[in-house]
């Protein structure tokens, strides 16, 4: 019989990634969508503003994969705010009272969370059991997390995974730093030498996968990959393997504390993570190069 499978963030990158990566003959791969419009034989609606999942969308699900999110790059005004925390946190809140409400016991719930649990202010290697920072971002990945952890209650698997930057050509900061390029300009935030964690997105999709598959893996992990780079690392790469043709232009450090106050936590972090667990587990990496990386994206 199938393990029927239950992913949020139906139009996400990461999503379609794990979707077409897990094997339809093992899985029944289900979503939930807030679209009306979307809603099918496999995609079941949710409004968490009403606190409302279809009934049949946890019906025997044996994995929730929770990735939904308002896009943290959008602008920080109080109103974003509350949806990025509203369509993170409670939206695993009324995962977790659906299931607990209707006696349904997942044997895993695999949550995102981000690097920013760590917060602006963090120093050295940060590994899994390193406290959360003060800032805005910190505070929203610790209460994330926290509405994870209340699965546990039920008995469920939990496993957090605290998402570097991911490469991909059609989302995120590879798709922006190529559309500057376009332009023949790439954008050095600061002086450059900031740490870059990053992970490749069919990486994402193999822990998740990983976690699923090997039921003695949970907790949290920071999901990047082994080889630390710094910012500088990773616009130069990009440029030398697809926009060679182009120059670099620096925007000062107290440029983006002035403008952009809030945000310089995403331009600016200098978070650098431990990846030990993560390769203690057995998980092998299809990308610990970023170059390797960076010219199967962009070919």
């Amino acid at each position: 019989m199938k393990k029927k499978v239950l992913i949020t963030g139906l139009n996400g990158n990461v999503a379609k990634t794990l979707a077409k990566r897990l094997d339809p003959s093992i899985y029944e791969i289900t979503f939930l969508t807030s679209n009306k419009k979307q809603v099918s034989n496999n995609i079941f609606y949710w409004d968490s503003n009403k606190n409302y999942i279809d009934p049949e969308a946890l019906k025997n699900t044996a994995h929730i994969i929770h990735l939904a999110g308002f896009n943290i790059t959008n602008s920080w005004t109080s109103k974003n705010k509350q949806k990025m925390f509203n369509s993170r946190v409670e939206t695993s809140n009324l995962l977790y009272k659906e299931c607990k409400k209707n006696n349904i016991k997942p044997l895993s719930f695999i949550s995102a969370s981000a690097m920013g649990y760590y917060g602006f202010e963090a120093k050295g290697i940060q590994q899994e059991q390193d406290k959360a920072g003060n800032d805005w971002m910190a505070r929203l990945c610790l209460e994330w997390e926290k509405a994870a952890d209340n699965f546990q209650l039920i008995k469920t698997r939990v496993i957090k995974l605290r998402l570097s930057l991911i490469m991909d050509k059609h989302s995120g900061i590879l798709q922006k730093t190529c559309l500057g390029f376009r332009f023949k300009t790439g954008l050095i935030f600061g002086d450059g030498s900031q740490s870059f964690p990053w992970i490749d997105i069919e990486d994402v999709a193999k822990f998740i996968e990983f976690t699923i598959q090997n039921k003695t893996v949970e907790g949290v992990f920071n999901l990047a990959a082994p080889e630390k780079i710094s910012y500088n690392n990773f616009i130069k790469t990009v440029q030398q393997i697809k926009f060679k043709n182009s120059i670099l232009f620096k925007i000062p450090k107290n440029v983006i504390e002035f403008f952009l106050p809030e945000k310089k936590s995403l331009l600016l972090n200098n978070t650098s993570l431990s990846t030990k667990k993560i390769e203690s587990t057995g998980f092998k990496f299809i990308y610990r190069s970023l170059e390797e990386c960076i010219k199967a994206r962009l070919s």
